[in-house]
C-alpha cells in the first residue's frame, strides 16, 4: 500500500510557534532526519536571518551524518549507544544563553515622544517632546515644512532601523546622509519612546541613536531589552501614510499579498513561505549543491566501467583462450586467469600463494628476460607493453555521437550567447531584479537602475533579460556535464604525448575552455581535428609496433612470445580490474550524493507545498473575518454606492482587489474605475478592518497625510469613523490613534474638540534650522529666536520666522475675538496669507464701526490703524514680492515690535490687579 502524504494545517487562533510546532511535526513525517534539522532553522527562517546556502549545506550534513550514523549501527560487533561514551562538552557545544524578551503584554500605548537632531527636528539641546494620551484620538497638526513628517520618519527609523523613502533615492542623492538634522552640531540623532503596557504596569522607554557614522543604537530601562520591544512594535499596520495606501491599491495581486501579510498578523508566516520557496528554486538548489558536476561524474564513472568491460572480456579471452561468461563470479573469473599464468613453468613461483591481483608481473618479466637472454627478448616485452598503451590509448575519449552531442549544445550556446551583452551586464540585471522584488522599490515602472520610466513593469524586461543569460548558463552547464560523462578529459594526456608542440598547446587550451563548458562551435571543430589528428597517429604507431612486435617474434623462442604475452594480458586485466573498481567506487559515491540531493529536493519541496496551502488557508480565512468589517466602514467613510470585494487565490499570496458593487455594475475593476479618494477610502478601510480584528503587541496607530486625498465630505467622515467605530476610547479595545495633518480644514475640527476628555490636538511650529515645538509656548520660542537673528543683524534668516509669528498673532486674535473671515480666507494658506488676514481684522473693524458697536477705544482703532500700516507696508507687500532682502535688521525689528504690540488692540483689563484679557468679540466685551 502506497504510504499516505501527511497533511498539514494552521489554526487562525494559534500563535506562530504553535503552528510553527504543527509545521515541525508534518516535517518529522515527511522525513525524520532532515527534519531534526530543519526544525531548529524555522525560526531563524522567518525572520530572514538565513541564507539559503547556509540551510542547505546544513541539511545535507545532517543526511550524511545520519548515514553514517546507520553504517555504524548496523556493522558487526557495533556499540550500543549505551557502550559509547559521550565526549565531554566544549564551551562550543553549550545551549546558547536564552535571549531576553519583552515580556509578554496584553499590548502597548504610546505616552511620549521624545526626537532631537533626527530629519527635520534639530532642537539641540532641547528635545521636542510630544505626550499622548491613550484614551483619546491624538492629533497633531503643522503646515508644511514645520517636521510633521519627520515624525513619522522618526518612529519609521526606530522601529524598521531606516527610512524607505530616503533609502530609495539615487545613490548620488545620498539618502542616509539626510537621516540626521543638517544643522545639529553634535551629528546625534537621539528618539524616545516611552510605551505604556495595558495591563497597568510601569512604563518602559526605548532610546534609540544614530550617529554621523550611521551606527545605530538602542537602550531602554527597566531592564527591558529595547530592541526586542521595538521588535514586537515593528507591525506594518503601526505606521500608515498616503503612499502606503496609494502603493495598496497599484501593486501587483502579488507584492499586495505579501505586504498584507502583515496586517494580517502572517508576516513571519510570509517571511518563512518566501524562504522555502527560496531553498525549492530548482536552478539554485541545482548549483549551489552541484547537482549536474554530480551526475556528470556518475556518467563518466559509468561509461568507463562499460568502456573496460570488452577490454577485460578480450583479454580474458586471449590468456584463457575461452569466452568470458557475462555472469560468472568474479573470483571465479580471476582463479581462472591465475591458473593460465601458474600453469607456465617459468611463472610458477610468482603465483605460488598469491590472487592473480597480487602476481608481481614485472618481476615476472625480469624472470623471463634472465631466463632466455638476449636483447631482442627485451625489445619484445617493451613492444608488448607499448602495443598494451597505444590500445587503450586508442580507445581513450568520446565516441563519433558523443562529438556531434558537444557540437549541437555548442552550437545552441552560441546562439543564445549573442542575446546577451556581457557579464557585467548580467551582474546588473540581476542586482536590478534583488532591488525589484525586494518590496524597498515602491515603483514598478521605474528602473532603479537608471530611475527612468517605462512602458511596463521593468521587472518584467529584466526578468526576460535574466532569462536570456540563464540559457546560456543551461547551455555552458550542459556542455560541461557532456565534456565530464563521455570522457573529453581522458585525452589532455594523450595530446601532450602525441601531438606536435603546437597542436598538443592548442589542444590543451581549448580543453581547458572545454571543462567550463565555453566552447564556441568553431572551437569544437578545432578540437575535433585534434582529435582526429590523435586518432590517426596513435593508429600509426600500434601498426608500426605491431609490425616490429610480430618480426622480432619470428625470431624468438615460441615459448618466449607466449609468456612474455600472457604476462601482459595479465597485466592489462590486473590493471583493467583495479580501474573498474576505482570506477565503481566513484559511481557509487556519485550515486549516493544523488539519491541524498533528490532525498533533500523531495523534502524542501514537500515542506514548501505544504507550508503554503496551510499558510494560504490561514490568511484566506482570515481574510474572510477582514472583508465585513472592510466593507462597514467603508461604506460609513464613501457611502453604499460601492461595495469592494477581497479575494485570495487558493495556494498562492496572491491578494486580489475588486468590487462587487459600483453603482449598478458587479464585479468590476477597483484598479480601473474609482477615483483618487475612493480609492485611498478603499485602502485605509481595509488597514483599519485588519488591525482592528489582528493588531498584536502594539496598541498604537500612526496616521500621516491620511485624509489628503480625500475630499471634504469624506474627510469628515474618516474622522468620524475613526472617533466613533474604531479608536479608543469609544471602542473599548481599540488602538490609540495618532494622527499628523497639515489640512487646516481638519485643523479647525481637530481644535473644536480639544480639551474633551476624547481629543487631543497639538499643533507644531518651527523650522528645521532651529526648533520644532508644540504651539503652547512654542510661538514665544519663535519670536525670542527671530529677535536673536535680527540683533545679530541677519534679516534674511529672520524673514521666514517673521512671516510664521504674525501669521500666529493674527489668527489667534480672530479665533480669540471670534472674528468673521471669508470663507477662502480660512483655508488659504499661501505666502499672501497674512495680508488677506491683516485684512479681514481691519474690515471687521470698519464694519462694526459703523454698526456703532465697536467695543475698541479710539487709541485702540488709531494704534491698530497705525501698527496695521507699519507691518502692511514695512513687512507685507515686500514679502509677497520676495524683496525683503533690501530691508535691515532694525525695520525688521520695528514690524516685529508692531506685532507685539497688535493685540493690545484687541484686549481690555476687566481687573486691575489681573492680566488684561481680549474682547469676547468685537462688539462684546
Amino acid at each position: 500500500m502506497a504510504k499516505t502524504k501527511p497533511t498539514l494545517a494552521f489554526q487562525d487562533t494559534a500563535t506562530f510557534d504553535a503552528n510553527l510546532r504543527v509545521f515541525a511535526a508534518h516535517l518529522d513525517a515527511l522525513d525524520a532526519d532532515l527534519a531534526s534539522a530543519a526544525t531548529p532553522l524555522l525560526a531563524g527562517l522567518s525572520e530572514n536571518a538565513m541564507k539559503r546556502e547556509d540551510v542547505l549545506d546544513l541539511l545535507m550534513d545532517a543526511l550524511v551524518a545520519a548515514e553514517a550514523k546507520l553504517a555504524e549501527s548496523t556493522a558487526p560487533n557495533a556499540p550500543t549507544p549505551d557502550e559509547v561514551d559521550a565526549p565531554p562538552a566544549t564551551e562550543d557545544d553549550a545551549a546558547p544563553s536564552a535571549p531576553i524578551v519583552v515580556p509578554a503584554q496584553t499590548g502597548w500605548f504610546l505616552e511620549q515622544l521624545e526626537i532631537e537632531g533626527f530629519r527635520g527636528i534639530n532642537n539641540q539641546g532641547a528635545p521636542l517632546i510630544l505626550k499622548f494620551k491613550p484614551d483619546a484620538v491624538s492629533s497633531i497638526s503643522a503646515p508644511n515644512g514645520v517636521g510633521k513628517s519627520s515624525i513619522f520618519d522618526a518612529l519609521t527609523f526606530a522601529l524598521r532601523k531606516s527610512i524607505p523613502k530616503l533609502d530609495n533615492l539615487a545613490a548620488a542623492e545620498k539618502g542616509r546622509d539626510y537621516y540626521l538634522n543638517r544643522f545639529h552640531t553634535g551629528g546625534l540623532g537621539r528618539i524616545a519612546l516611552t510605551v505604556k503596557p495595558t495591563d497597568g504596569l510601569p512604563s518602559t522607554t526605548v532610546t534609540v541613536t544614530l550617529d554621523a557614522t550611521g551606527a545605530r543604537n538602542v537602550s531602554a530601562n527597566n531592564g527591558a531589552d529595547g530592541e526586542a520591544l521595538l521588535t514586537a512594535l515593528h507591525r506594518e499596520f503601526v505606521l500608515l501614510d498616503g503612499a502606503t495606501f496609494q502603493r495598496f491599491i497599484d501593486d501587483t495581486s502579488l507584492s499586495r499579498g505579501r505586504n498584507f501579510a502583515g496586517l494580517l498578523g502572517l508576516s513571519r508566516y510570509s517571511a518563512l513561505r518566501g524562504a522555502l520557496d527560496t531553498l525549492c528554486n530548482t536552478r539554485s538548489f541545482n548549483n549551489h549543491l552541484e547537482r549536474s558536476a554530480v551526475q556528470a561524474r556518475r556518467d563518466a564513472a559509468a561509461k568507463a566501467i562499460r568502456d573496460l568491460g570488452p577490454r577485460i572480456a578480450a583479454d580474458y579471452e586471449a590468456l584463457i583462450k575461452t569466452p568470458l561468461e557475462p555472469a560468472a563470479p568474479q573470483t571465479e573469473i580471476e582463479a581462472a586467469c591465475h591458473s593460465a599464468l601458474h600453469s607456465i613453468a617459468v611463472l610458477a613461483p610468482h603465483c605460488e600463494g598469491k590472487a592473480f591481483g597480487e602476481v608481481d608481473l614485472d618481476a615476472c618479466i625480469q624472470t623471463i628476460v634472465s631466463e632466455e637472454g638476449g636483447e631482442k627478448k627485451a625489445r619484445h616485452v617493451a613492444l608488448l607493453r607499448k602495443l598494451s598503451e597505444l590500445k587503450e590509448a586508442a580507445i581513450k575519449g568520446p565516441s563519433d555521437k558523443d562529438v556531434e552531442g558537444l557540437a549541437e549544445i555548442a552550437a545552441r550556446r552560441d546562439a543564445a550567447l549573442a542575446l546577451t551583452s556581457g557579464d557585467l551586464l548580467n551582474e546588473l540585471y540581476r542586482a536590478t531584479e534583488k532591488v525589484l522584488t525586494s518590496g524597498a522599490w515602491t515603483t514598478p515602472d521605474i528602473c532603479p537602475a537608471c530611475e527612468r520610466a517605462g512602458d511596463g513593469a521593468v521587472l518584467d524586461l529584466v526578468q526576460a533579460r535574466i532569462a536570456e543569460y540563464e540559457k546560456v548558463d543551461g547551455e555552458t552547464q550542459a556542455a560541461t556535464t557532456t565534456w565530464t560523462a563521455t570522457g573529453w578529459s581522458e585525452l589532455g594526456p594523450l595530446f601532450s604525448a602525441y601531438l606536435d608542440d603546437l597542436a598538443a598547446t592548442e589542444s590543451m587550451a581549448l580543453g581547458a575552455k572545454g571543462a567550463k563548458g565555453e566552447l564556441s562551435a568553431t572551437e569544437v571543430a578545432s578540437l575535433v581535428g585534434h582529435r582526429l589528428a590523435l586518432a590517426t597517429r596513435l593508429s600509426t604507431l600500434v601498426k608500426d609496433a605491431q609490425t616490429e612486435a610480430d618480426e622480432l617474434a619470428k625470431v624468438l623462442p615460441p615459448s618466449l612470445v607466449a609468456a612474455t604475452t600472457a604476462v601482459e594480458t595479465g597485466r592489462r586485466l590486473q590493471t583493467a580490474w583495479r580501474d573498474a573498481a576505482h570506477q565503481e567506487t566513484l559511481r557509487a559515491a556519485a550515486v549516493a550524493q544523488e539519491a541524498r540531493i533528490a532525498r533533500l529536493k523531495s523534502f524542501v519541496e514537500g515542506a514548501n507545498d505544504a507550508f503554503a496551502v496551510a499558510e494560504s488557508a490561514m490568511a484566506t480565512e482570515r481574510l474572510g473575518k477582514v472583508l465585513p468589517v472592510c466593507r462597514d466602514l467603508f461604506k460609513a467613510i464613501m457611502g453604499r454606492s460601492v461595495v469592494p470585494a477581497l479575494a485570495k487565490r487558493a495556494g498562492t499570496e496572491e491578494l486580489a482587489i475588486s468590487l462587487s458593487t459600483f453603482w449598478s455594475l458587479q464585479d468590476v475593476s477597483a484598479q480601473a474605475l474609482l477615483s483618487e479618494s475612493f480609492r485611498n477610502g478603499f485602502a485605509v478601510s481595509v488597514y483599519l478592518a485588519a488591525a482592528s480584528l489582528y493588531g498584536g503587541a502594539p496598541k498604537f496607530m500612526i496616521l500621516d497625510d491620511v485624509t489628503s486625498s480625500l475630499d471634504a465630505g469624506h474627510q469628515l467622515n474618516l474622522i468620524d469613523v475613526i472617533r466613533l467605530q474604531f479608536a479608543r476610547p469609544r471602542v473599548a479595545n481599540g488602538p490609540q490613534i495618532i494622527l499628523l495633518s497639515h489640512d487646516t480644514m481638519l485643523e479647525k475640527l481637530f481644535n473644536a474638540h480639544n480639551g474633551s476628555a476624547e481629543w487631543q490636538h497639538q499643533r507644531l511650529e518651527g523650522n528645521p534650522q532651529m526648533a520644532v515645538l508644540p504651539q503652547a509656548g512654542a510661538i514665544n520660542k519663535v519670536r525670542d529666536g527671530t529677535n536673536d537673528l535680527l540683533n545679530q543683524g541677519r534679516a534674511a534668516d529672520a524673514a521666514p520666522f517673521i512671516r510664521q509669528y504674525l501669521e500666529y498673532q493674527l489668527s489667534n486674535i480672530i479665533t480669540r475675538c471670534r472674528i468673521s473671515v471669508p470663507f477662502d480666507v480660512a483655508f488659504n494658506d499661501d505666502q499672501k496669507m497674512v495680508g488677506r488676514l491683516l485684512g479681514a481684522i481691519q474690515d471687521a473693524v470698519k464694519l462694526h464701526n459703523k454698526a456703532g458697536d465697536l467695543v475698541l477705544d479710539a487709541a485702540q482703532q488709531t494704534a491698530l490703524e497705525q501698527r496695521g500700516m507699519s507691518i502692511s507696508s514695512n513687512f507685507i507687500s515686500h514679502w509677497a514680492t520676495g524683496s525683503t532682502s533690501a530691508y535691515s535688521a532694525a525695520a525688521l525689528q520695528t514690524v516685529m515690535s508692531a506685532i507685539d504690540a497688535l493685540e493690545d488692540s484687541f484686549m481690555h483689563q476687566p481687573d486691575p490687579t489681573k492680566p488684561k484679557v481680549f474682547y469676547r468679540s468685537l462688539s462684546q466685551k
